[in-house]
């Protein structure tokens, strides 16, 4: 069984990753920057999770370099070995338009999604080439080839930046025994879109909640099938794969079949679209 470092992993799709890992005998390191949410889920994994899985977490702030290293090797010491890391951490703010967008949130996005993987790869890197493999994935999003998605400027800005540096480590390190790979995960229903859907109108939810509705998937339903894709291509060996959730088929499919099998999502949170 692996070994495996997942970033921002105290909720939403980061402890859907952890669980399915878990559940396979996997152990599994999560993390986050709040003590508190850290413990909640630590607690959450030890009740759901029973068996040979060994599941710790610790406190990082994947924008400073010190965290990450520091999360490396504290790892690296109850482990013996890190296979795989996921560069997960990461924040979105969807439905606003650039001038909406708050100092606060375009400083988190940067700080997280890019920031944070480069750190994750850098010290990842590093401490898979020492010990002599490991694979390495990150997280696009939506926008990540370039594709412009409306509402999303900041946050499909700094996922195309995340594509690009994550091709560029694949051709730098295609000699290397570190494998890199990328996870794009689809839409899924997250504790912040949960909040910022709550803070819209009946008329505000309609218009945004329809897309939604078509392509979102709740986190219980994407990462069984992520993980079993991650723990397939680490034995394979390769590098370079690209593992997404929302295939041009099943996007396609999703659309065309809108109209006659409803979805909603939202239903289960109260917050339905009408």
């Amino acid at each position: 069984m692996k070994n495996i470092v997942i970033t921002g992993s105290t909720k939403g799709i980061g402890y859907g990753y952890a669980l399915e890992f878990a559940r396979r005998g996997c152990s599994v390191c999560i993390t986050g920057r709040a003590e508190a949410d850290l413990k909640a889920a630590l607690d959450k994994l030890h009740a759901d999770v029973k068996g040979a899985a060994r599941v710790i977490g610790y406190v990082c702030d994947v924008a400073k370099a010190a965290d990450v290293q520091a999360l490396w090797d504290k790892v690296y010491r109850e482990f013996g070995v890190i296979d795989i890391w996921i560069n997960n951490a990461g924040f979105a703010r969807s439905g606003v338009k650039l001038l909406e967008l708050t100092p606060a949130e375009i400083k988190t996005m940067v700080d997280s999604n890019v920031i944070g993987t480069i750190n994750g790869c850098q010290v990842a890197v590093k401490g898979m080439t020492a010990q002599g493999h490991g694979h390495v994935y990150n997280t696009l999003g939506g926008g990540h080839d370039g594709r412009v998605v409306p509402g999303m400027i900041g946050y499909s800005t700094t996922k195309r930046v995340v594509r690009y540096f994550t091709d560029c480590l694949i051709d730098e390190l295609k000699d290397s025994v570190v494998k890199i790979g990328k996870i794009s995960p689809g839409v899924n229903i997250s504790e912040g879109m949960i909040r910022e859907v709550s803070a819209l109108t009946v008329e505000q939810r309609k218009k945004k909640l329809w897309p939604i509705n078509i392509l979102g998937d709740y986190v219980e339903t994407t990462t069984p099938w992520l993980v079993e894709q991650v723990l397939a291509d680490v034995a394979r060996g390769k590098s370079g794969t690209h593992i997404a959730w929302m295939t041009m088929g099943k996007l396609l499919g999703r659309f065309l079949s809108a109209p006659i099998k409803k979805r909603d999502l939202f239903a289960r949170y109260g917050l339905s679209p009408a």
